[in-house]
C-alpha cells in the first residue's frame, strides 16, 4: 500500500517512490528509514532504534546515520521534491518533517490506488494488468471516514499537547542554557549562541544552502566542535577577521558565483592565512582536486564519511595538544 503526499507516494514495502509519476530508484535504507519515521509519527524516532533497524547486527556509528540522513534530503531535492522531508530532533533522534505530517493524518494521504501513481508503461508485480482492487480498498465507507476525521482531530489535539510539551521542556531551556558561541546572521550585528564552552575548536561552515548539511554540522558538535554557518563569501571573510577558527568548509558555488568556494580559498591564502580549508560537494572530479591543491586547500570530501575523515584527524590533534599544555 501506497503512503501519499502532495509530492510524492511511497510505498515501504515494495521499496517504491513515485514523484510526479516518475518512479525513483534510491537505496533500501531510505525506504526503511521512512517506514520508521511514518510509524513513529508524531513522535521522534530514535537514532539507537534506526540503527537497530536499518543495519540489524552490525555495528555501524551514528554518522552513518546521519549520512542516510542527509543523502534523503538531497535525493528527494534533486528529484523535484520541495517540501522538508525530515527534522533533526538534535541529540535523540529524527522526525517526519511536519509538512509531510500534517499531509499524514489526512485519510487520503494513507489510502489509494497503486495504479494511479505509477508511470505509464510500468507493470505492476503481483497482479494482472487486468485485475481490478476491490472497492473496499480503494475508498473508505462514510462510517469508516467519519470516524477518522474525528480521530484526526484528537491526532491533532494530542499533537498540540506533544508540541507545547517538547517546547516547554527541551527547546525554552536549551535556548536559556546553550553555550556562548557567536553565530552571525544576514545582519552581522546580530549574534546568537551555539556553542559549548569546552569545545575542542571552531569550523566556519560557507553554504548558501546551509540546511543541506544540518546532520553534518551536528555530527561535529556531538565530537565537542563548534559549528557557525555563513551564507555568503563576504560574511565568512568578516567572521574570520573577527573570530577564531581552527577549520573552513565550504561549497563550490554560491548563487550566480559558481567557483565561489575556490575563489574565498584563494583570497585567504592570498592574505596569509593558512587555515585549514576543505570543499565540500556532490560533484567531484580530478579537475576541482587540483585546483583545490594548487590553491593551497586541504581536499575535497563528497560525502559525510569523507568528509568526517578529512575534519577529525585535524581536531584530534588539537585537542592533544590542549591536554598538553
Amino acid at each position: 500500500m501506497y503512503t501519499h503526499f502532495e509530492e510524492f507516494s511511497i510505498n515501504t514495502e515494495t521499496f517504491e517512490l513515485v514523484i510526479a509519476k516518475e518512479l525513483v530508484q534510491l537505496d533500501e535504507r531510505v525506504f526503511q528509514l521512512f517506514k520508521l519515521l511514518i510509524e513513529d509519527y508524531p513522535a521522534h524516532c530514535s537514532k539507537q532504534r534506526c540503527l537497530d533497524r536499518i543495519w540489524p547486527n552490525t555495528v555501524v556509528s551514528d554518522m552513518s546515520l546521519a549520512k542516510l540522513v542527509s543523502d534523503t534530503r538531497k535525493l528527494f531535492k534533486k528529484a523535484g521534491c520541495q517540501a522538508p522531508i525530515i527534522e533533526t530532533v538534535h541529540g535523540r533522534g529524527y522526525r517526519l518533517s511536519k509538512e509531510l505530517g500534517q499531509q499524514l493524518s489526512s485519510v487520503d494521504t494513507l489510502v489509494g490506488s497503486e495504479s494511479q501513481l505509477l508511470p505509464s508503461g510500468f507493470e505492476q508485480v503481483g497482479r494482472e494488468p487486468s485485475a481490478k482492487i476491490p472497492a473496499q480498498e480503494e475508498s473508505l465507507s462514510f462510517t469508516e471516514k467519519t470516524l477518522a476525521q474525528k480521530g484526526n482531530l484528537i491526532v491533532g489535539f494530542l499533537l498540540l499537547i506533544f508540541m507545547a510539551f517538547t517546547l516547554n521542556h527541551y527547546l525554552i531551556p536549551s535556548v536559556l542554557t546553550s553555550a556562548q558561541t557567536p553565530v552571525l546572521k544576514n545582519n552581522p550585528q546580530e549574534v546568537v549562541y551555539s556553542q559549548s564552552p569546552d569545545a575542542i575548536g571552531r569550523i566556519l561552515w560557507v553554504d548558501d544552502h546551509p540546511d543541506n548539511n544540518v546532520e553534518e554540522r551536528e555530527v561535529f558538535r556531538q565530537q565537542n566542535i563548534g559549528v557557525y554557518s555563513t551564507t555568503s563569501t563576504d560574511e565568512a571573510l568578516l567572521l574570520l577577521s573577527i573570530y577564531g577558527y581552527e577549520m573552513v568548509i565550504s561549497d563550490v558555488g554560491r548563487r550566480e558565483e559558481p567557483l565561489a568556494g575556490l575563489k574565498l580559498l584563494r583570497v585567504l591564502r592570498e592574505s596569509g592565512t593558512e587555515i585549514p580549508y576543505i570543499i565540500y560537494t556532490l560533484n567531484d572530479t580530478p579537475q576541482l582536486h587540483e585546483a583545490v591543491s594548487k590553491s593551497g586547500g586541504q581536499g575535497v570530501a563528497v560525502d559525510a564519511e569523507s568528509l568526517f575523515n578529512l575534519v577529525m584527524p585535524h581536531f584530534k590533534t588539537l585537542e592533544s595538544e590542549i591536554k598538553n599544555q
